[in-house]
């Protein structure tokens, strides 16, 4: 795509609005996309225009919106425009009702918007490197203890608050306030200059080059944020990457990055409580390595990987494959279509009747929020979440003799399709043997398919798809379209998993009611192991399955209006040995009252109490061949990995 970057932030700037436009600028042209960076519009032949700040923008916006009739617009919601200037901003406001999507810093800025633009919102952290070593950089000098402001000198920074703190220290305290940063005005510097003459705790660094200011953080022992407003704070990114601890004021651009939970938030402006939060950090090392470990598990958010991802995600829905004569939507009887915002009829359904339910549970499926999709891509990185990797491996190995059993035409259906990450490698093993295929992607998910299809058309050339937005009951009526190729069905990543062991028997006996003669059904299944091999790979070190775990009750929050604190709740992952039934769960800390305004529910919890949120059945070869067997199922042929966690095994009618 040609895409023009609009930033209020100038060359040179070193204001986070131009720091962000240009790390945007960096991962967009690393996924292939031409992009012009620019503090003024132009008019050109664009496909997309991605503006930061919606009111200082909105010239731009509404330019590119009377010249490209039709192209879609992002607007970056940058902090003042979300938390200051939407509410009175004309500009911002006309913005925003431009926008085909909004792309907010953190998760407190979806709730901050007009709740009729909230559907359009998508959550994308901004990330940040460690810095690396310099070869001049030293240990902190241990005669002090220094805490970093970095910050401009500007009212909406409060960048002297710290200062302010630190005459509060006792004497023999060792802290120094280290401020860097640029003055807006001559006032703003001259002030910073007399609270330096009188607090011999402060010392101002002035505005340093960005290699410098990380060298700072990296050194520090503690970054403070001293805002009254952020959108989310390109510092406190820098911070997590570089492992040094935060305290924050409490405000939404900080609380949606570190959690309402975060033990190291003070209110805006209270000089006596981030006095004593100081004290604490210098003199309490439990906590703050307690601080040092939030913020360690809270790293992963700032991977640039993930910020890579988040656009590549957001870059597909937006140009979907709709006009493409390879591909064709068909979506299923009941199917829930994307509306004006209200949540899907399931969703409510699901929810009563889970919160009515002893124990509570909320059905697995409403985890795969677009928040919670990109949770997961991130567990199927972690080392502990072995499934993908075992299965890719075995696709890779055998998917050219998988090919080979298969006729030149073929149909290839796959329930719960998702990226189709592993699915490329059979297709791709299909095309090397020449053979026409038919793809027939299958998701709850309009957005997930028409990304999925998105990525594959452009990857192959004669792939033609036809994506099927259902559930898989529904699905399986595809199977009885009046195509004349044979199927190849699959159904892989241990989603069999989800369903208990009659489920499983059920629901395998209808898909070989609909198998034909020379139809196969490819099913993924991960097999019995010990619990020091499986609780880690739904619990793991670096807390992001909790997350994923948790982030049920944000989906709740925003779609819902329901008032969940998913900090309240901690996640627990759980090993049936006997039955082989991983089970995971969000436990309540202590008693509890949340509202869910859209069913006009209460529910109590009590402390401890446990909502169960998914299941994951683990099976033996034995059980596989017997599961077969049950359902009127051939084994055709079985592949395990090479460390025998997970099996790919073939079957037919």
């Amino acid at each position: 795509m040609k895409i023009c970057l609009v930033t209020p932030a100038r060359s040179g700037s070193r204001t986070g609005n131009r720091v962000t436009a240009l790390r945007w600028t960096r991962l967009l042209r690393q996924l292939g996309h031409r992009v012009t960076l620019t503090d003024e519009y132009r008019a050109g032949p664009w496909d997309l225009l991605i503006a930061l700040h919606a009111r200082r923008s909105h010239a731009a916006v509404e330019r590119f919106a009377r010249e490209r009739p039709g192209a879609p617009i992002i607007v970056g919601m940058a902090g003042t425009d979300l938390y200051e200037d939407l509410p009175d901003s004309v500009e911002a406001q006309r913005s925003l009702a431009l926008a085909t999507r909004i792309v907010v810093l953190q998760a407190d800025g979806v709730r901050a918007l007009p709740e009729a633009l909230q559907p359009r919102a998508r959550v994308i952290f901004q990330s940040a490197r460690a810095p690396a070593p310099d070869g001049t950089a030293t240990q902190p000098d241990r005669a002090t203890f220094d805490v970093l402001v970095l910050a401009h000198l500007r009212e909406v920074k409060d960048p002297l608050l710290a200062a302010r703190a630190a005459r509060a220290l006792p004497a023999a305290s060792r802290l120094r306030v280290l401020l860097a940063g640029g003055a807006h005005t001559d006032a703003d510097l001259a002030a910073a200059r007399v609270e330096a003459a009188e607090n011999p705790r402060l010392t101002l660094l002035g505005e340093l080059a960005r290699q410098d200011a990380l060298t700072q953080l990296a050194r520090a022992e503690l970054l403070v944020v001293t805002s009254r407003l952020e959108g989310g704070a390109n510092a406190v990114s820098e911070a997590l990457a570089a492992g040094v601890p935060v305290l924050s004021t409490r405000i939404g651009g900080s609380v949606g990055m570190l959690g309402d939970d975060y033990p190291g938030l003070f209110p805006v402006g209270d000089a006596a409580a981030l006095a004593a939060l100081l004290a604490r950090c210098e003199t309490d090392p439990h906590f703050l390595a307690e601080l040092a470990a939030r913020c360690e598990l809270l790293r992963p958010l700032v991977d640039p990987a993930r910020e890579r991802r988040a656009w590549r995600r957001l870059l597909l829905e937006l140009t979907p494959p709709a006009d493409n004569a390879r591909y064709r939507l068909i979506v299923a009887p009941g199917t829930a279509a994307p509306t004006d915002g209200a949540p899907p009829p399931e969703l409510l359904a699901d929810v009563a009747a889970g919160l009515a339910a002893r124990p509570r549970r909320l059905p697995c499926r409403w985890l795969y929020d677009d928040e919670g999709s990109l949770l997961f891509e991130e567990i199927c990185e972690l080392a502990e979440y072995h499934i993908p990797r075992a299965e890719h491996a075995i696709l890779g190995r055998h998917a050219p003799e998988l090919a080979s059993r298969l006729g030149p035409t073929l149909r290839v259906v796959e329930l719960g399709a998702g990226n189709a990450h592993k699915t490329r490698v059979i297709l791709r093993a299909l095309a090397a043997r020449g053979t026409r295929v038919e793809y027939v992607p299958v998701d709850l998910s309009r957005r997930a398919l028409e990304e999925t299809a998105a990525a594959l058309l452009a990857d192959d050339p004669a792939l033609t798809i036809t994506a099927v937005a259902a559930d898989y009951e529904a699905a399986l009526d595809q199977l009885d379209s009046d195509s004349t190729a044979a199927t190849l069905l699959l159904f892989l990543g241990s989603n069999i998993g989800n369903l208990d062991r009659a489920g499983a028997s059920a629901f395998l006996t209808r898909i070989a009611a609909r198998l034909r003669p020379g139809d196969h059904l490819l099913l993924g299944a991960d097999l019995r192991a010990s619990a020091a091999l499986l609780v880690p790979a739904y619990d793991d070190a670096r807390g992001v399955t909790a997350r994923f775990n948790r982030n049920l009750l944000v989906r709740l929050n925003a779609e819902l209006g329901a008032d969940f604190d998913p900090a309240a709740f901690d996640h627990r992952a759980t090993y049936d040995e006997l039955a082989g039934r991983i089970d995971m769960w969000l436990v309540a800390r202590r008693a509890l009252t949340c509202r869910v305004p859209r069913l006009g529910l209460t529910v109590e919890f009590t402390a401890g109490e446990a909502l169960h949120t998914e299941s994951s059945w683990k099976h033996s070869l034995t059980e596989l061949d017997a599961l077969a067997a049950s359902a009127g199922l051939a084994v055709v042929e079985r592949w395990t990995d090479d460390r025998s966690r997970f099996c790919d095994i073939l079957l037919a009618r």
